[in-house]
Formats: C-alpha cells, structure tokens, sequence
C-alpha cells in the first residue's frame, strides 16, 4: 500500500471511531434523558463531561512530563491529545470535527455542545492557569470551531 492510500485509510480509521464515539454519547445522553429529565440530564451531562474532560488533561500533562517538559501552553500539544488525523485544521480554525459531523446527523446539536465543554475541562486539568473559550463552534451553526486559550496564572500552578 502507497502512502497516500495508509494515509486515507487512516483517516478513515480515525474518523470511523470519532463516529462511534459520538453515536455511543448520544444513546447514552439520550437514555439518561428518558430516564431523569432533560434538567437532571444536563446536570449530569456537565459532572460526567467535567470528570472527563479533567482526566484527560491530567493525562496529557503527565505525557508532557514523561517528556522532561513543563505543563505549559505552549507544549499543551506533546501530550498527544487528540489523533493527528479526523478533524480539518487550518490556521487555527476546526472545518471539520467528526463528533459535530455525527451529531448534526442526529439533530443533537444541543446536547452534542454540552460535549464541547471537555476542551475547558482538558485544558483546567492539564494546568489550572489555563481558560479555554469557543469563540466559535459548528454546533453553534458556526462555519468552523475556534478554540482560544489564554495563561491566566503567573505561573505553572499544579
């Protein structure tokens, strides 16, 4: 197989499981709906999204520090957050995120950008000076998704 052909069928690979991924959050959201209430379900939809979405920036920190290297912004991205393929990036912009892709499949924008709020929790996980915003999002009916993090500390705090 020739790069080009690895190359697009690891795309593929990737953005089959970013798909499944947001089909399994969907029927899990939409059965804690049935089962509580839309009020009680976000709730719980923020704690569980919190919960994770901090575990995974104390995960990307401790990969950034296996490296011998600060917790900072600036190498937020050695830790291996997310797969180097499945979502469109160009400066700075996301064009394409197959989670927002599936969900607006399923008419779950709303409860898909509850989803969203990981990238808050990642990066407050990864170092408490960090605030992450969506200046824009697709599931916003935005044309991109754009993340803005800025270094609120004086410092490196753990």
């Amino acid at each position: 197989m020739d790069n080009k052909k690895t190359e697009d069928r690891h795309l593929l690979d990737v953005r089959i499981m970013a798909e499944r991924l947001a089909m399994l959050y969907y029927h899990m959201v939409k059965n804690i709906i049935a089962e509580v209430g839309e009020e009680r379900a976000e709730e719980l939809v923020h704690k569980i999204i919190l919960e994770y979405g901090t575990a995974c920036g104390l995960n990307n920190r401790a990969n950034v520090e296996a490296l011998g290297q600060e917790a900072t912004l600036e190498n937020y991205n050695l830790g291996n957050d997310l797969p180097s393929v499945g979502w469109d990036i160009k400066d700075g912009k996301t064009l394409y995120c197959p989670f927002a892709a599936t969900w607006k499949k399923l008419d779950f924008e709303k409860w898909g950008r509850l989803y969203c709020f990981v990238d808050q929790a990642k990066y407050e996980g990864y170092n408490a000076d960090l605030r992450c915003f969506h200046d824009k999002n697709l599931l916003d009916g935005d044309e991109c998704c754009i993340l803005r993090v800025e270094n609120i500390g004086q410092g490196n705090r753990k």
